[in-house]
């Protein structure tokens, strides 16, 4: 299989370092205006010491070593049998990225755009022959996730869409699938996730480091103040008009506005940043933050009852999984509903809709979360 892939910043160097390891038969054309000799340099330096370390044969290190190349000619990837792009977040950009190669693939190539919030019919609006147009969104760190979202459209056929599931499959992932408004929806709940720490660290007044302490166990890796951190504010701070689902515009917007005043302040939009520049701002208040495991609970778990309710091209059990991978929290939302309880749970989202009026925090009916978690 011949790959394209547009873009080798931080997350396109992940999306081809998961394929150029996962796919032993694929040849990889990067398309990236810069740095073609430097990128090559680094790729046959990691083989070398793969060869050195004995976790390459002969016959696998001189596979790979012409399975790769670097250009900035989009023509170069005239025989792909798909590309992936993974350029940032500009609708403008991606249109014109794929307008290029549009011209240079065959019609059966299949287009892929990473894009994670954007509106994926919108970026592939002029280019013909959308059977072949698909979002397939890879979360960042791409190695850790185990799910990556196929979001379709409807003019996809089903037997593009078995080799997009394939192409996720062969690389380890699990592929959940997505349609229409609900398009990346798991990062639509990780971003959810993220937004509520926000309100809860300011209504809450108390430090960063005060609600991660109880957040410890509901997150065994990484708490939503880490995501933050290593995806950095210059993505999450994003239009939350790119999010299409109506009811989570208010939480979205107000976590978006605070990014960007902290941004307008001086905390660099790089991955990384955040947490140092919050910490040095932010100190301890001492005040009650008890409760915050439960109410970032219930608010996950809130989430995960609407998608299901919402976008039924999945199984429950499947969903379940992917929010508690993608999230990043040690048990499934069943687990954490038997614990804290109907009562529990429903009351602080109570709390939180009469407080803030955020459509985010209004629940379903108990019958309907039951159906999903007993």
């Amino acid at each position: 299989m011949n790959i394209g892939l547009i873009g080798y910043g931080k997350m396109g160097r992940d999306i081809f370092a998961l394929l150029f390891d996962k796919l032993a038969d694929a040849d990889i054309t990067v398309l990236e205006i810069y740095g073609a000799e430097e990128n090559t340099a680094a790729v046959i330096k990691t083989l070398d010491k793969g060869l050195r370390r004995k976790k390459l044969t002969q016959e696998q290190y001189d596979r790979k070593l012409g399975a790769f190349r670097f250009t900035d000619k989009a023509e170069d990837l005239k025989d792909c049998d798909l590309v992936i792009e993974a350029i940032f977040e500009d609708i403008g950009a991606k249109r014109s990225a794929f307008s290029r190669v549009a011209d240079v693939v065959s019609d059966k190539c299949l287009l892929l755009t990473n894009t994670s919030s954007l509106s994926i019919p919108e970026i592939f609006e002029n280019i013909p022959h959308k059977e072949r147009c698909f979002g397939l969104h890879f979360f960042y760190p791409v190695k850790l996730s185990g799910f990556t979202e196929l979001n379709i459209l409807p003019e996809n056929t089903a037997e593009n869409i078995e080799t997009a599931r394939r192409l996720v499959s062969d690389c380890g992932k699990k592929p959940i699938v997505f349609t229409g408004k609900y398009h990346i929806y798991l990062n639509q709940i990780l971003s959810c996730m993220v937004a509520h720490a926000i309100y809860l660290r300011d209504t809450l007044d108390v430090s960063v480091s005060e609600l991660q302490a109880q957040f410890s166990e509901l997150y065994p890796v990484a708490d939503a103040f880490e995501v933050l951190d290593s995806i950095g504010l210059g993505l999450m701070s994003g239009d939350p008009d790119n999010f299409r689902i109506s009811r989570n515009e208010g939480l979205l917007r107000y976590s978006c506005d605070k990014m960007n005043k902290w941004i307008a302040e001086g905390c660099p939009k790089e991955p990384g940043s955040f947490l140092g520049f919050i910490g040095e701002r932010i100190s301890d208040t001492g005040n009650n933050c008890d409760n915050a495991a439960l109410s970032m609970t219930a608010l996950i778990l809130n989430e995960t009852v609407n998608a299901l309710e919402d976008s039924t091209e999945n199984s429950p059990e499947l969903l379940c999984e992917a929010v508690q991978d993608t999230l990043g929290i040690a048990e499934s939302p069943a687990h954490y509903y038997n614990k804290y309880g109907a009562e529990a749970l429903f009351a602080e989202l109570d709390r939180l809709s009469a407080v803030s009026g955020f459509g985010s925090y209004q629940h379903k009916e108990k019958a309907v979360w039951d159906k999903y978690f007993l």
